[in-house]
């Protein structure tokens, strides 16, 4: 009876007060949202830190080898016990996880040191089509001894099979072969199975052998990781990037010398946007031609971080720029301190964006949740889910929200008079014809960018991964054009002062008042006065 009555107390109170219920529902949903975000970042790290009975780099392929009765493996004849083996769905190459067929592995390398080989035998690595090729005579299969260092310095060819067990692992997409050099030709592998190679040790899982032909002799080589991408393609990114630099230094320099430009909030916005974005793009050339492992550690991370600061305020600033006009179409001015306090906020973001993405790389979240930037590259490793994390979504947030003033700031000029000749003290005519450039110019920022993003997804989910896609540099250049022609080419201003001071031919427009004549005094000028005085504003 007395549950009833609560009952029917609760129910008369969400009758009389429904305030309460619809809060009571918004609590849900932010409960919901708050379990949605707590599951996407734990349940992907759980997942892959599965409890196996040792890392992946431990552990061979036993699927092929004799199960006994009692759940063991023999192997290589290695009898591996049942809590040393697993069934696995993965593979793992480059340090990240790949999804394979089911199969299963046994931590061999706990119980006796193994080396690892790049192909199966009779095969070996083909360094122009990155693949294992056959080749029945020069087979790795032939080699039966390998020279093993030991701790005293000495060496002594030793049986493979008998001194190791033998992992045939990929181990990585891309891998250094330099035969002009001499140092790669020199190597020590000791008995755990460690490799040194230039004064650095190689875990098992870093380093794989095969035969390769030398001063024609075919002897078994280590193969190491490759991390610093070469050819066609990273020449033609840095190339097309290096021109986009240019012609966005050149328009900066052109706002900057003219005073109407660099005075106006829609100059000054675009002079911050562009130095931002150069300066960004200029740390990325850079890191695509600088090979890593010629980099300190710290270097390349600073490098790294310093260059996502630069490309993310680049793109908050196009927010104040859009602010500035939907304010200007509303009549509704923006003061300069109050922008000066914008642009102050914008670059607080920006660090504290860049400082976030950093705690995160320093964290113990799962690998395919950090940017990896400082890992295996300078920049963001296209192989993790970091990137859309941290560098596509808050660009299309930022992106979105420039996009929205920017629409606002559209429908806000219909609903002026159709007379209007001046909007809060700026010429209107011009004003207008900078905001359609202007949005011409953010909408294939955004077209741009919304590739590069469906690009990289669509990449992660085909498992095709790519660190420099020369597209990529033929977009910001096709960007920098862009910017060139409605930036700068269509920009009032910059036509009256190339035509006075180039060409000599100054044009008698209706843009010729300077931005220091108010609206008050354009309507004191007499119609006789020279057409120098004629209307015209600020932008």
């Amino acid at each position: 009876m007395e549950t009833q009555n609560r009952h029917a107390h609760y129910s008369a109170t969400l009758q009389s007060r429904k305030t309460p219920a619809i809060t009571t529902l918004r609590l849900s949903k932010s409960t919901a949202i708050s379990i949605v975000l707590f599951t996407f970042f734990t349940i992907p790290t759980t997942t892959c830190a599965k409890e196996y009975p040792c890392p992946y780099s431990q552990t061979v392929n036993i699927t092929d080898g004799l199960r006994l009765k009692d759940g063991s493996y023999s192997f290589e004849g290695l009898i591996i016990p049942a809590n040393l083996t697993a069934e696995y769905k993965i593979k793992i190459i480059d340090g990240i996880e790949y999804s394979a067929p089911k199969h299963w592995r046994g931590c061999a390398c706990l119980l006796k040191p193994c080396v690892t080989f790049c192909c199966a035998p009779k095969m070996h690595y083909d360094e122009k089509h990155h693949n294992c090729s056959l080749n029945e005579k020069d087979g790795h299969s032939q080699h039966t001894h390998i020279e093993v260092t030991f701790g005293n310095g000495t060496t002594s060819a030793l049986n493979i099979k008998d001194t190791f067990i033998v992992r045939y692992e990929f181990g990585c997409q891309n891998k250094i072969v330099e035969r002009k050099r001499n140092e790669f030709w020199k190597w020590d592998l000791f008995k755990n199975g460690t490799l040194k190679r230039d004064g650095r040790l190689y875990s098992t899982d870093e380093y794989c052998f095969t035969p390769l032909e030398n001063k024609k002799t075919w002897s078994l080589t280590p193969l190491t990781c490759e991390r610093f991408k070469k050819g066609f393609r990273v020449w033609i990114y840095a190339i097309c990037t290096s021109l986009a630099i240019i012609i966005n230094i050149g328009i900066i320099l052109m706002f900057i010398a003219i005073k109407d430009v660099r005075n106006s909030n829609y100059g000054e916005g675009l002079i911050f946007h562009l130095f931002s974005l150069t300066m960004g793009l200029c740390f990325l050339v850079y890191l695509h031609l600088k090979n890593p492992l010629n980099l300190s550690h710290t270097a390349c991370r600073n490098i790294g971080f310093l260059a996502y600061f630069f490309i993310i305020v680049s793109f908050l600033i196009l927010n104040i720029i859009s602010g500035s006009f939907w304010a200007i179409f509303s009549l509704k001015p923006i003061k300069t301190w109050y922008l000066k306090v914008l642009y102050g906020l914008t670059f607080a973001v920006g660090l504290a964006l860049k400082y976030i993405v950093k705690a995160v790389q320093d964290s113990n979240t799962g690998r395919h949740l950090k940017p990896g930037i400082g890992e295996d590259f300078c920049w963001f490793d296209t192989r993790l889910w970091g990137i859309l994390l941290y560098f596509y979504i808050p660009i299309l947030i930022s992106m979105a929200a420039s996009m929205f003033c920017s629409a606002r700031a559209y429908f806000k000029i219909f609903q002026l008079p159709s007379d209007t000749q001046m909007v809060a003290g700026k010429d209107f005519k011009i004003t207008k014809t900078h905001f359609i450039s202007y949005c011409i110019y953010i909408l294939v920022v955004f077209s741009i960018w919304m590739r590069e993003m469906i690009v990289y997804i669509t990449a992660r989910i085909r498992e095709h991964f790519f660190i420099i896609d020369f597209w990529s540099g033929i977009c910001v250049l096709s960007l920098a054009c862009v910017g060139f022609v409605f930036l700068l080419y269509k920009n009032k201003f910059v036509q009256k002062w190339w035509s006075e001071n180039v060409t000599g031919t100054a044009k008698n427009t209706e843009y010729d008042l300077t931005p220091d004549y108010s609206f008050l005094r354009v309507q004191n000028v007499k119609k006789s006065e020279p057409s120098d005085n004629a209307e015209n504003g600020t932008e």
